[in-house]
């Protein structure tokens, strides 16, 4: 595909329909606490990815014995033997909060992210999928249950993907210096300003990495920071503290996308995130930046 179909392609994203995305998307609706609200979004979800034209399926598990499922809506490739492209991010949020950031903005990406694709045949298969359970759901519970599950039946069956990016929190600036946080354990330099778009992976996500970097040319306005954790990331434990982790445990590439969550967002895991705290034209810039990459990659 040439630039200029690119950037067509990039143009339809818009701010307007993110924004009724995250709308749509914010609310209570945590596993254990609102099942049934859960439940609605994920069926929400699944309807937003139908009415775009994509092939849509529920991916269900069992958590302490009562139903859960993902969504999976599937563009298919003129080359389907191919390993795939994921797209994913999680659709439940923290108990007691309405997860505006926490993740209705990644599930607001993920669909525009589709919206601009659903009418393009690359040479891959691309899976957008919205991912339940990924916050705790007891106390001193694991997580990312939905993600595990998936990751896990995916290696079972031996499904290839040729890049996994996670959208994990990506609404969220602060244009103030020193509203940037830095993880202790991180020992090189970050902006001390919080307006830039993280991009996480391991050794096995360089072609990841390298592709998001290139993809910028498409979205200037848009600063990027990319860093490669040791070890999928047991020695940076807050890199693993979303659905790209159980990619990178059964050694797929993988790259969670990231406003930094709690090292910027002063509204993570509490009542106040809230649609009106984001930017959303960031978030389109997110968005165009991984339409750009998948375009990139998928031919």
């Amino acid at each position: 595909m040439d630039a200029a179909a690119v950037r067509r392609l990039l143009e339809t994203v818009e701010e307007e329909i993110l924004r009724r995305w995250v709308l749509a998307f914010t609310g209570p609706r945590h596993g254990v606490e609102d099942p049934d609200r859960l439940a609605a979004a994920g069926a929400r979800l699944e309807a937003e990815l139908g009415a775009l034209g994509l092939p849509v399926r529920r991916d269900p598990f069992r958590y302490r014995g009562r139903p859960y499922f993902n969504v999976v809506g599937t563009l298919p490739g003129t080359l389907p033997a191919r390993p795939a492209l994921l797209l994913g991010a999680h659709y439940d949020a923290m108990a007691g909060t309405p997860g505006a950031d926490d993740n209705a903005s990644g599930v607001a990406v993920l669909l525009a992210v589709a919206r601009a694709l659903a009418g393009v045949r690359l040479a891959v298969p691309v899976e957008f999928v919205g991912f339940t359970l990924e916050e705790p759901q007891v106390a001193f519970d694991r997580y990312r249950h939905g993600s595990r599950h998936f990751a896990r039946r995916a290696w079972w069956g031996r499904r290839r993907y040729a890049g996994v990016f996670v959208l994990e929190m990506v609404g969220y600036t602060d244009r103030r210096p020193g509203s940037q946080g830095v993880l202790p354990q991180l020992r090189r330099p970050v902006p001390s300003v919080g307006d830039f778009l993280a991009a996480v992976g391991t050794r096995r996500a360089r072609p990841l990495l390298a592709a998001l970097e290139a993809a910028r040319a498409y979205v200037p306005e848009l600063s990027l920071i990319t860093h490669k954790v040791a070890l999928r990331g047991f020695l940076l434990p807050p890199s693993r503290w979303s659905d790209h982790a159980p990619f990178w445990d059964r050694a797929y590439p993988a790259v969670m996308l990231t406003d930094t969550s709690f090292l910027r967002n002063p509204h993570y895991h509490q009542p106040t995130d809230l649609p009106e705290t984001l930017d959303y034209a960031f978030m389109a810039a997110v968005a165009r930046l991984v339409v750009a990459t998948l375009v990139a990659m998928g031919t």
